[in-house]
């Protein structure tokens, strides 16, 4: 499934929306509450405290869903069930979802990219029915709420979602993380995800075409 679809974002229609439409369990979880009661967290620049975001997709789901759609609808159920619940066992949140594919939020903090890699590994070694591949970027976003099927859900927009959607969809590989940062990740950085998550290796970012996205360095990390 191709994660350009993440990339429409869809602000139309809603003049028929009630005011007060209800609104969505997923938007009320205690992250997503402290996310909107907490405006300077996209905001303070100057630090180190930013959000990460990831992609992820199931590899071939397109012959999958032709092959056995069944099983596949099936298999699908396990798999939102075991994405939702890493996500929030490690800070983050399913934002949305594409068929298979997924777009996950992970709070703001000096830690919100190795949780955001952790949560990538344990989704790759967890999830035993597909293979996945998954894209990651940490870096302050924009956020704006729509009104979509007369419920409120948060949507992210900017170049740290761009680049975490080109890193699944360009430079990740089957059962593997690529990730990057807004921000140049130091060798420290680099070294503690090395011995906590797997071996890191280098893609510079001359050498990849991303589709306009531009990035110093691209990490890949292969988990199994």
């Amino acid at each position: 499934m191709k994660l350009k679809n993440f990339e429409s974002y869809i602000n139309e229609g809603n003049e028929e929306a009630p005011v007060n439409p209800k609104r969505s369990e997923r938007v009320l979880t205690q992250a997503q509450r402290e996310h909107e009661e907490s405006p300077e967290t996209n905001d303070d620049k100057s630090s180190n405290i930013m959000p990460a975001m990831v992609f992820t997709d199931v590899v071939g789901s397109s012959k999958l869903w032709s092959d056995d759609p069944i099983t596949m609808s099936q298999q699908l159920e396990n798999h939102h069930i075991l994405i939702d619940s890493l996500a929030k066992k490690n800070k983050g949140w399913i934002v949305k979802t594409i068929g298979d594919a997924f777009m996950v939020y992970f709070e703001p903090s000096d830690k919100a990219l190795f949780n955001a890699l952790k949560f990538s590994k344990e989704a790759i070694i967890q999830e035993t029915k597909y293979s996945i591949r998954v894209g990651v970027c940490s870096g302050n976003m924009e956020d704006k709420t729509y009104n979509i099927q007369n419920v409120n859900l948060k949507d992210f927009f900017g170049n740290a979602v761009n680049t975490s959607s080109r890193m699944e969809s360009k430079v990740a590989e089957a059962n593997g993380i690529a990730f990057t940062s807004v921000k140049p990740l130091s060798k420290n950085v680099i070294a503690n995800i090395q011995q906590q998550i797997g071996n890191v290796t280098t893609v510079p970012g001359e050498g990849l075409d991303l589709k306009g996205v531009k990035v110093d360095n691209a990490y890949k990390i292969s988990i199994k």
